[in-house]
């Protein structure tokens, strides 16, 4: 069954999504940053006719609109509750990844009526200092200039996030990553003003957390499974942290089981 791309509208603007059909309780995804829902086609492709799918870019990121300003997390969860009121979407199992984790974390708090679960894979639970390091560490995107240099060191910061060159995978990041110049610091900006250890703590829902074992955040993963020793949580294959397209099966499998588990509860 071919995934449709559509866009549907909310107050602060349009935004696009994937889609596919199925029965039950929909499963929407979240992507990380710089990719947009483009990455979920591999595991929306192995759960289709499972239950409606949908993936959606997050605004500054796809073809989504482009936030103004300096948009916090809180905000971001408004848009993506904003999204599925639009399309009467009621409650929503949700799989998040890396930047959408934080995003997602806070449409739950918003409205924990609507999130019949969260899978979070790959979350940055870091401290005040922490999340400084990683701002100076990840840096600022450079703007377009005359002579094209600025194109460098996106594709510089794109090709060492994988474990191997795959021409596809790092191309896609690569473009996804020149569309979101300012998306992706609003994003990353949003992550490193939240304190997600304090949002964490009021997720109500059940939650199944996430890590490939190579992933750059994995030595903080233990913290998360030490703050909310009552959820479920994985280590999934060596795949860095790009599990949904490299650990594509195993990831799907370990999803599926969950949300078995949290529909028969």
């Amino acid at each position: 069954m071919a995934i449709k791309k559509a866009y549907v509208d909310i107050a602060a603007g349009q935004m696009h999504f994937r889609h596919l059909p199925g029965d039950g309780t929909p499963l929407v995804f979240y992507h990380r940053s710089p990719a947009h829902s483009v990455c979920f086609e591999p595991m929306m492709a192995a759960m289709s006719g499972d239950r409606p799918l949908y993936a959606f870019d997050t605004p500054g990121f796809g073809n989504s609109f482009d936030p103004p300003g300096r948009p916090n997390a809180v905000q971001y969860g408004q848009w993506y509750l904003d999204a599925l009121d639009a399309l009467n979407l009621d409650r929503v199992h949700v799989f998040a990844h890396h930047t959408g984790t934080h995003f997602a974390s806070e449409m739950a708090v918003l409205a924990p009526e609507r999130i019949a679960s969260l899978t979070l894979n790959g979350i940055a639970y870091l401290t005040a200092e922490e999340r400084e390091q990683f701002r100076e560490l990840v840096g600022h995107s450079v703007m377009p200039n005359a002579d094209g240099s600025y194109i460098e060191p996106s594709w510089t910061i794109v090709s060492s996030l994988f474990p191997a060159f795959d021409p596809k995978l790092t191309h896609l990041e690569f473009l996804s990553a020149l569309r979101a110049l300012e998306g992706r610091d609003q994003a990353h900006g949003a992550i490193w003003d939240q304190d997600y250890p304090s949002v964490f703590k009021k997720l109500t829902c059940p939650i199944l957390a996430l890590c490939a074992e190579d992933d750059s955040l994995r030595p903080f993963f233990e913290r998360v499974i030490e703050a909310r020793p009552d959820i479920k949580s994985a280590i999934t294959g060596p795949a860095k942290y790009f599990s949904p397209e490299y650990d594509t099966e195993r990831t799907v499998d370990v999803v599926q089981e969950f949300l078995a588990e949290a529909e028969a509860s």
